[in-house]
């Protein structure tokens, strides 16, 4: 088996659903998603274009760069065909939808692909207030297919019902006939369509059982007879990753908390801060 970890695998997973001259949206604190956009573009999907909404910013010429936390708009300026007002950032996600690649990670995900941003608990007493919705009641609504990760595979992100719906996923059959919501977990990857309305999952990552994926579901899931383990990292992607795209680790950020995670964003802040 190849030396790789988590993180390492979800990105090649993400990277996999953008391909060649499709617009991918980066968020503004994105990293896992962020490093299979440039993962993507350094391998099979090379005429991507990367669309910074920090900024509006549509780039087409973007090599393997460093993801940075400080640098990020700083480079993707340096490369980019157009600055956008906010005016035309929407005009592109409605008329380009179906070319669209962008991943979102919610707190909470149920059943029917509904995700949840915005509290946990009450809406008017929350037990946490989330960041918002931003975008996502909007984007998810016109893309076919919905691009879920979820770097803690647990109950209390799959949930039954989610306790505020910041996004749709798919309620309504006849309406949705067409949209898909794919999950990339770090369990996983699984898929929910209309025909359904069952999530199911796809793939089991490398010494991870059925069993504890569903231990982890707050929700039923559909399993098929025969489950396929997810398809490894090549040795050419995890070296880009750790030498070229993400060599300060970046995209483990999302995979810690506490403690652990503010111990390494200031080590990624004082690593790029000495960069001249």
């Amino acid at each position: 088996m190849r030396d790789f970890t988590i993180d390492e695998l979800m990105v090649t997973c993400m990277a996999r659903e953008v391909e060649d001259r499709s617009i991918v949206l980066q968020g503004l604190t994105t990293p896992l998603a962020t490093v299979a956009y440039y993962l993507a573009k350094a391998t099979h999907a090379p005429n991507a274009y990367i669309y910074q909404l920090a900024g509006n910013i549509l780039t087409h010429d973007l090599k393997a760069l460093p993801v940075s936390m400080l640098f990020n708009e700083f480079q993707a300026m340096s490369g980019s065909l157009h600055v956008r007002s906010q005016m035309e950032a929407y005009e592109t996600i409605f008329t380009k939808s179906s070319s669209i690649v962008e991943f979102f990670r919610p707190a909470q995900i149920d059943k029917y692909g509904n995700v949840n941003n915005s509290v946990i608990g009450n809406y008017e007493s929350p037990k946490v207030r989330l960041p918002g919705a931003f975008g996502i009641p909007d984007a998810l609504g016109i893309y076919p297919k919905i691009l879920v990760y979820c770097p803690r595979h647990e109950k209390r992100v799959f949930v039954e019902k989610v306790d505020f719906i910041s996004g749709l996923g798919i309620f309504d059959r006849e309406k949705y006939r067409d949209k898909e919501v794919r999950i990339i977990s770090n369990l996983g990857t699984l898929r929910l369509d209309n025909k359904t309305q069952e999530m199911q999952l796809i793939t089991k990552h490398p010494g991870i059982s059925i069993e504890e994926i569903k231990e982890n579901t707050s929700f039923d899931l559909t399993i098929p007879k025969t489950i396929q383990e997810t398809e490894l990292p090549t040795e050419h992607q995890i070296s880009l990753i750790r030498s070229k795209i993400d060599p300060n680790g970046t995209r483990r950020l999302e995979m810690l908390g506490g403690k652990e995670r503010l111990s390494l964003l200031l080590d990624i802040i004082e690593k790029e801060s000495k960069i001249k």
